[in-house]
Order: structure tokens, then C-alpha cells, then sequence
């Protein structure tokens, strides 16, 4: 008989304890690829899309759930939004501070929980959890908290990778080391159904099939892909993006 879904959760504090320790370790590592990835020619289009596709104006206020090193905080401040950006580890925020500074822009930054946000209710008009679902230990605790913080009719961008992602090259060694627990492994079909389940609306929905942060190629990329179908897409895609209301 399975165990009850409670049960089946992982310890929650635990989790955050080794995601933080695993953040703040990767932390140079992450900055120094997030620099370049933020920085490339088609991230300024992505840039724009999501904008876009969030009804995003100067003055929007926004939410970065899972900021990082602040690359995408800085890029929507920049275009005039009122940003908040919470991340687990302090490490990663140190860095995203000073780029900040030097880049000119207010933000306020913050070290916490998705699942335990300080704000009150509809504080936002939108948020942004560029993949950062998949490293917390409960996405549907996360949704809720997240929906909460969302004003009515303001919109939610998540994106995760794909299941045969260049990201997830190396989940099989979750069967060698199961105490492995700083990601989740989810995939984007299953993202779209506990959406859905929850009583979020998927607008929008696409695919990069460029290559990682860190430049691992995505071996499945060509002009077929457009062809297949959905769900073939978002295996294959080295991240895929939901937009939801």
C-alpha cells in the first residue's frame, strides 16, 4: 500500500537546508554562466515575450521567485517594473546585490521560502519563477503561495526543463544517492497538470531548445520540432515556459 501523500513528501526544513548549502557552494560557479546566458542576443527577445506575455508596464509590480544572481530581476527592473526578488541561498543574493548597484536599479532583495512568503495577499502583478520550481521540495505548496501573492487577474510565468533536457543529464544519480534532494525532477507536463488542477488558466506556453546556462547543447533541436506534438515539444525542450493566470 502506498504511503499517504504526506508521507511521501520530503522533510521540508531538510530540504531547504541542503538546497541553500548546494546554492551557496554553486554560487561563483552559477554567477559566472548566469552573466553569460542573461547576456546572450536571444535572451533580450525572451526578455521581451515574457514581458509581454505578463502585461507587463513601468511600474508593474513583480515578484522573481528563484532570482538567483539577479540577472532577470535587474533586466525587468530596467525596463521600469517594481521588482522583489527572493532567493534560499545568501550567497547568490550577495552577488545579485552588487550587480544590481552596478547596474543602477532598486530592488528589493530577499532570502526565503516560495512556500512561506512574508506579503499579503494580491501583492503582485505578476510573477516570475524562471526554473526555480523544480528546486523547491513542494511545487504545489509553492502555487498556492504563489497564487495568493498574485493580484485577480495578474499572471504567472514558470518555466522547467524538459524531461530529456541537457539540465536533467544527470538525474539518474538520484537511484545511487537518495539523499540527493536539492531538485525535484519535474517535467513540464506535470507542471501543466497541477496547474490545472489548481484552477490556473495556461494562456501561453513555449519552448528554448538552445543550450543550457552553463552551454550543454540540446542534441534534439532542428525545424522538425515545431511539428510534433505538445508534449513531445516540452520533453525535448532544454526549458519550457508556461504562462498562467
Amino acid at each position: 500500500m502506498p504511503a499517504p501523500v504526506d508521507q511521501q513528501r520530503p522533510d521540508h526544513s531538510a530540504w531547504l537546508h541542503q538546497a541553500r548549502a548546494t546554492w551557496d557552494e554553486r554560487a561563483p560557479w552559477w554567477d559566472e554562466v548566469a552573466q553569460v546566458y542573461a547576456a546572450a542576443p536571444d535572451r533580450v527577445g525572451d526578455i521581451h515575450r515574457t514581458a509581454t506575455a505578463l502585461n507587463l508596464q513601468p511600474g508593474s509590480r513583480l515578484l522573481d521567485a528563484g532570482c538567483g544572481t539577479g540577472q532577470f530581476a535587474i533586466a525587468f527592473a530596467r525596463r521600469g517594473c517594481d521588482v522583489t526578488a527572493v532567493d534560499l541561498a545568501p550567497d547568490m543574493l550577495k552577488r545579485a546585490r552588487r550587480h544590481a548597484q552596478e547596474a543602477g536599479v532598486e530592488i528589493i532583495w530577499r532570502e526565503g521560502d516560495l512556500t512561506a512568503l512574508p506579503d499579503r495577499d494580491e501583492t503582485y502583478d505578476a510573477v516570475h519563477a524562471r526554473l526555480s520550481l523544480h528546486f523547491v521540495p513542494d511545487m504545489a505548496a509553492t502555487l498556492t503561495e504563489l497564487r495568493r501573492v498574485l493580484r485577480p487577474g495578474g499572471r504567472l510565468y514558470a518555466s522547467i526543463p524538459g524531461a530529456l533536457s541537457p539540465i536533467y543529464a544527470n538525474v539518474w544519480q538520484r537511484h545511487l544517492d537518495p539523499g540527493r534532494r536539492a531538485n525535484n525532477y519535474a517535467t513540464p507536463w506535470e507542471l501543466a497538470c497541477l496547474l490545472e488542477h489548481q484552477g490556473w488558466a495556461i494562456v501561453d506556453q513555449w519552448g528554448d531548445f538552445g543550450p543550457t546556462p552553463d552551454g550543454a547543447p540540446n542534441s534534439l533541436r532542428g525545424e522538425a520540432i515545431p511539428t510534433l506534438d505538445i508534449r513531445l515539444q516540452q520533453a525535448a525542450a532544454t526549458t519550457w515556459a508556461f504562462i498562467a493566470e
